[in-house]
């Protein structure tokens, strides 16, 4: 059984092949800006159902899987930078901060009309970075669309000096979240289906995100966290 993924994220992409969920990738091709003005978490939700919808109705039967992924530090939203000066600025306002990283995930199974949703969360603190760590990255090439202008999982892991929750959330795909959601919608997952967190960690070596701490907490089962809809 092959499910769509409603993105074309390398990322996500990425995490879904380790997986070894046999899956289509199809980018959504939605207008990402709500209706409405929306907080944080009511946009990440309402980004991922889009997403999920916009596929399904050009593929009816089928079982749809569609994410978004925000970083959000003191309630305001820091999504891809426009250019090299906006991701700077990103990178100077996250410095030496605990900023939170939001996954929501939609699974749609066109078969039988079920549904299943969830949101994911993670706690990164960046060390403090100099103007010249910030230059040095934005002239890497790497900050351009990535939410919060950085990338754990290559380049940016230097500049991250803790994580508390899952760290393939921050990649963009919560697996046991996914895994979960599919489970609700009757879709079987494979048995071997490896910890992502573990998995990506070894193979972007992120068991020394530059020694960040890697703290493994309850919500690292990809719980959704309690704190109000903003």
């Amino acid at each position: 059984m092959t499910i769509l993924l409603a993105s074309s994220s390398p990322r996500r992409i990425e995490i879904l092949t380790r997986s070894g969920i046999p899956f289509e990738a199809v980018a959504s091709g939605i207008d990402e800006r709500p209706p409405l003005p929306l907080g944080p978490l009511r946009f990440v939700t309402w980004a991922a159902r889009a997403k999920a919808q916009a596929v399904a109705a050009k593929s009816p039967g089928r079982i749809v899987v569609a994410a978004d992924t925000e970083v959000v530090l003191h309630g305001r939203i820091f999504g891809k930078p426009n250019d090299g000066v906006q991701a700077a600025d990103f990178l100077r306002a996250l410095s030496g901060k605990t900023h939170q990283v939001y996954t929501a995930v939609h699974v749609i199974d066109g078969r039988s009309g079920r549904r299943a949703h969830g949101l994911s969360r993670t706690n990164v603190t960046m060390r403090e970075l100099s103007a010249r760590a910030i230059a040095a990255y934005v002239r890497s090439g790497e900050p351009q669309d990535k939410a919060g202008a950085y990338a754990i999982q290559g380049k940016g892991r230097r500049l991250i000096a803790s994580i508390r929750g899952p760290y393939d959330n921050v990649v963009g795909m919560p697996m046991r979240l996914l895994t979960r959601l599919l489970g609700e919608c009757g879709v079987p997952v494979p048995a071997n289906n490896p910890d992502e967190f573990e998995r990506l960690k070894r193979s972007h070596g992120t068991a020394n995100v530059s020694n960040a701490r890697i703290a493994r907490t309850r919500g690292s089962r990809g719980a959704t966290p309690r704190a109000p809809l903003a």
